[in-house]
């Protein structure tokens, strides 16, 4: 990958991470389940120093007993990749995956677990128990790993499904919330040109749209403006200008009267299958999908009130 682009993907997390809809709901989420969530880059550390882990993970690993527990990160971000991957350790504790995309790429995943399903016992520990005595742990130091065994969490796996399908709702909305943050990116950290050439794009959504008539308008070859405007973006301009018509779609399919041929024609698209396209590929929904989704939340929302 692009180091620029992996460093944008990184820099797009960390704001994620500090909006208002992240932290709500991220305190919503553990306040109910009991389960922090945790938004990993895809591209740098397999377990981050600051990634949250139960008080039994986090003592085990500080003896370095755990040498599985790599693996099995490295396993979910690789398998993460395309959908919501749950794995289960060799102590039984559960980890879950969900990843985050921008586009076709996954940027980022949503992870939660070191769950059990079932209580745990003394004798699920037992086998652990014998290979810290072998590895040269003192008996106090098992005892301390044995009473935070004792105290994992325990989510049937019924909830626990019910659970991750709760996270994939929620990555829809964190990938809403990138394209919002990669498309809003400060003019003043891009070239001029690059800032002309969306200011002309916004101005121009709705007609037909081609590189040679963008880079026309900035003044400059299409060879270089191609060049120049993805090394400034980490996009073409023609995803550019699909994302763009995609938020400007979003809006529009908020009107219940707004049908979704009429939307497609209106926000510049010449093809419903076109639109439906990349509605699907920058959404990670089709459009009525998201009709419903939005349409029942309001719902929710109005009967709460």
């Amino acid at each position: 990958m692009n180091v620029s682009i992996a460093a944008r993907n990184s820099q797009v997390v960390e704001k994620i991470k500090g909006t208002t809809l992240y932290q709500s709901y991220a305190s919503a989420f553990q306040a109910v389940t009991g389960l922090p969530l945790f938004l990993q880059p895809m591209h740098g550390e397999t377990m981050p120093a600051n990634s949250p882990q139960s008080a039994f993970c986090r003592q085990l690993n500080a003896h370095e007993a755990c040498r599985a527990c790599q693996c099995l990160h490295t396993k979910l971000m690789r398998d993460a990749s395309k959908h919501a991957v749950t794995e289960q350790c060799a102590m039984g504790l559960v980890e879950t995956a969900v990843p985050v995309k921008f586009g076709d790429e996954t940027i980022a995943l949503l992870k939660i677990g070191q769950v059990r399903h079932k209580a745990p016992n003394k004798s699920d520990f037992k086998a652990l128990a014998k290979r810290l005595k072998e590895e040269g742990l003192e008996d106090t130091q098992i005892q301390k790993l044995a009473d935070a065994y004792a105290k994992v969490t325990v989510i049937d796996s019924t909830t626990y499904k019910q659970t991750v399908t709760m996270l994939a709702v929620f990555s829809l909305h964190v990938t809403t919330l990138i394209n919002q943050l990669i498309l809003a990116q400060s003019d003043a950290e891009e070239p001029p040109i690059v800032t002309e050439a969306k200011r002309f794009i916004r101005e121009n959504l709705e007609e037909k749209m081609t590189l040679e008539a963008i880079a026309k308008a900035v003044k400059v070859s299409p060879f270089y403006f191609c060049k120049i405007f993805k090394e400034a973006t980490g996009m073409t301009s023609t995803e550019y200008v699909n994302r763009k018509r995609v938020e400007w779609a979003k809006k529009l399919l908020l009107n219940p009267g707004a049908t979704i041929t009429d939307t497609a024609f209106d926000v510049g698209y010449k093809s419903l299958s076109q639109f439906n396209r990349s509605f699907l590929r920058y959404v990670g929904e089709s459009p009525t999908q998201y009709r419903k989704r939005m349409s029942e939340g309001a719902e929710r929302a109005l009967k709460v009130a």
